[in-house]
């Protein structure tokens, strides 16, 4: 018999999903939120932090907002790590 694990979804908070001012947008923060409810928390703060390096990204303040991760997660760790080259990093090994 498979067991049910619930799975909780980061709600949004940035200004945009608040008001509802961009349903394309929101609907985006949704689906990056399920998609990080699936990850273990090493996987989170790498694709956060990926993600905050991209052309165009919110700024890490909105990305926590976005994400509920805390800032100091997203910058010091998420993005020192992948800086760090995650190449070199067993799959089945978790930094902390």
């Amino acid at each position: 018999m498979t067991q049910k694990v619930e799975l909780t979804v980061h709600q949004c908070e940035c200004d945009i999903c608040i008001t509802r001012a961009d349903p394309e947008t929101a609907r985006h923060h949704q689906e990056m939120n399920l998609f990080l409810g699936r990850l273990n928390e090493p996987q989170r703060r790498w694709y956060v932090g990926l993600t905050s390096q991209k052309p165009g990204s919110p700024s890490d303040r909105e990305l926590s907002k976005i994400t509920g991760l805390d800032e100091n997660t997203i910058r010091k760790e998420g993005r020192r790590e992948l800086d760090a080259g995650l190449a070199d990093l067993p799959p089945d090994r978790q930094m902390s």
